[in-house]
């Protein structure tokens, strides 16, 4: 039976339809008098009532904001640059009335991708030192060869380049918005799009803006653009990698914190399908007795050593460091996630080992997604000795708390990860899953990853326009591996992928001296480091797997010693004509 006639029914879609435009345009209808309370989240961020937005403007070189209205009699727009230090709670504890008045320019036209045109009211910003533009991490960093000034200077002055605006009206905060200037460059591309759009929409077709709320263009960033913005990087590498497990979902473009020393979520709840395991750190003597010292006997100046010789050094910084953490998940599309949080403890702290296992201070957090099926990859690295929290690890997409730990996109991981995404080593493989495996996904060990695969595909997100431009101070560069049939006996399981890995890492794993100076480790040569039982042949030798006979005698005339020996002569000669490289399957 009808209950309504269609007159009542037109009636009533007349009036919802005019109820949804009112409610679409709420935000910038006038106020009676222009002073209602405004909640916090209406207040901050990128989603304030305002429409508060900023932008880098490459062509001028400046920043500028833009406001969904024009400012009241009493309102004014405040703005500045500078460097400094952004956390997940910067933002709230901006003092507005520090920031200088920003002129306002004529009104533009400014076109969403839905059609309708709506002017824009821009404020002009100072211009940005072209330091600012440039991430302060660059190799050295990522390598370990930190000095005390470089620290002394983060310090001081922070790893970020930040630019902040607010709107007020004498000491009543309107909008607070405080971000990256890598984001705010993102945000002037139209097509990096942003998660930060909220759309009304309805069954019959119909979309309403409901309007952008300083979220820039809508739908995700698209690949084929550089990105500066670790929040906008993360979108694009969701959107092709799927979903982190870490890091429950709470809306857009926000996320729960993930603890990785504890392994469970901000909420303290465990996450299905994560698992995570302490690497451990022992010393033994040559008869196997455990000699691991109860307190730290290497009172060095690198954050990353502890003991003065372990069994399982560290393979890139050459330490002997109690209490880093790995975890792993598998998501719904394939991808395999690690989370690594290492270099334990907060700069000046007690070097007892107790508290490093149980600190979650790690200067340095690390997180790679890997596709086996599609090859497709995407590096994070945090703001080395800065964003170190690792209580609260954030989802580098989060718009409000990836700039708490992460630092801009990064290139040089593929220096050392130039050939498959994840290296092993002893050290990291004595974290095990509740199975017995390694935590980080292995070659013949994991289901996804099969040994000898040689032409698995292997690429990184984004990498060409990363590299074109040269984004986040790195190289985005991705090198050839070596096919040459004098590699064969170590081809037969794995790649060898050229650069800086390469002039160390092979030598390493064989009991040999790498290439380059920090082969030599920042306090001596490399098996400095290594414990009694460490030395021992069939330890310092953890390449191949299987020894199968091999000693110290017979090694260098095997097909295993002859294999490192060509490795190592085409690392210090690529050229010669008895190397030949192939590129990387990238499909």
């Amino acid at each position: 039976m009808r209950l309504f006639s269609k007159a009542a029914s037109l009636l009533l879609l007349t009036g919802a339809l005019a109820s949804a435009a009112a409610l679409a345009n709420c935000a910038a209808a006038p106020d009676d008098d222009g002073d209602e309370a405004l909640s916090d989240e209406e207040i901050n961020g990128a989603n304030n009532r305002m429409g508060l937005r900023l932008i880098y403007d490459e062509p001028s070189g400046t920043v500028r904001a833009t406001v969904k209205k024009r400012l009241r009699a009493g309102e004014q727009l405040r703005l500045r640059v500078r460097r400094g230090r952004l956390s997940s709670g910067s933002q709230r504890e901006l003092s507005c009335r520090e920031l200088p008045e920003a002129p306002a320019l004529p009104p533009v036209e400014d076109t969403s991708e839905s059609g309708s045109a709506s002017a824009k009211v821009v404020y002009q910003g100072p211009a940005v030192d072209p330091s600012l533009l440039v991430s302060v991490y660059d190799e050295r960093w990522i390598q370990g060869n930190i000095t005390p000034e470089m620290l002394d200077r983060l310090a001081r002055e922070g790893a970020d380049s930040i630019v902040e605006a607010c709107i007020v009206k004498g000491d009543l905060v309107r909008a607070r918005l405080q971000t990256s200037v890598a984001y705010a460059w993102d945000e002037s591309d139209p097509n990096l799009g942003s998660a930060g759009v909220d759309r009304l929409s309805f069954e019959d077709g119909l979309q309403f803006n409901a309007g952008d709320a300083g979220g820039g263009s809508a739908g995700r960033p698209r690949a084929g653009r550089p990105i500066q913005s670790m929040e906008k990087y993360a979108e694009l590498c969701v959107a092709e990698l799927g979903d982190i497990p870490f890091f429950k979902k709470q809306g857009p473009g926000k996320y729960d914190t993930f603890d990785c020393r504890d392994f469970v979520g901000g909420d303290g709840d465990k996450i299905a399908g994560v698992e995570g395991a302490l690497i451990p750190q022992e010393q033994h003597d040559e008869n196997g007795a455990d000699t691991t010292p109860r307190e730290c006997d290497d009172r060095s100046s690198s954050r990353y050593n502890c003991f003065k010789t372990c069994d399982k050094p560290e393979w890139l910084f050459q330490s002997c460091e109690p209490g880093p953490t790995v975890t792993t998940a598998k998501n719904d599309k394939g991808t395999h996630w690690t989370l690594l949080c290492r270099s334990t403890g907060a700069r000046g702290a007690s070097d007892d080992t107790r508290s490093l296992l149980e600190t979650k201070v790690f200067n340095d957090i690390a997180m790679i997604g890997h596709n086996p099926k599609t090859g497709k990859t995407c590096f994070f690295q945090n703001k080395i000795f800065d964003g170190t929290d690792g209580a609260h690890v954030p989802h580098p997409a989060d718009l409000e708390k990836s700039r708490h730990v992460w630092d801009a996109p990064k290139g040089y991981c593929m220096r050392c990860h130039s050939a498959e995404a994840f290296i092993h080593s002893p050290w990291i493989d004595g974290a095990k899953r509740r199975d017995g495996t390694p935590i980080v996904p292995m070659m013949g060990k994991h289901a996804d990853f099969e040994i000898s695969w040689n032409s698995s595909p292997f690429s990184v997100v984004n990498r060409k326009a990363q590299a074109d431009a040269r984004v986040g101070g790195g190289s985005w560069d991705l090198p050839k591996h070596l096919v040459s049939e004098g590699a064969d006996a170590c081809l037969t399981c794995h790649r060898i992928g050229g650069g800086d890995g390469m002039r160390r890492f092979p030598m390493w794993a064989a009991g040999e001296e790498g290439l380059d100076r920090f082969a030599q480790g920042t306090s001596g040569p490399i098996f400095q480091r290594y414990s009694p039982q460490a030395q021992k042949f069939e330890n310092s030798h953890w390449m191949p797997l299987r020894l199968e006979g091999l000693n110290a005698d017979n090694w260098a005339e095997s097909k295993y010693g002859k294999a490192v020996a060509h490795i190592k002569a085409c690392a210090e000669n690529g050229a010669a004509p008895e190397c030949e490289w192939a590129d990387v399957p990238d499909r």
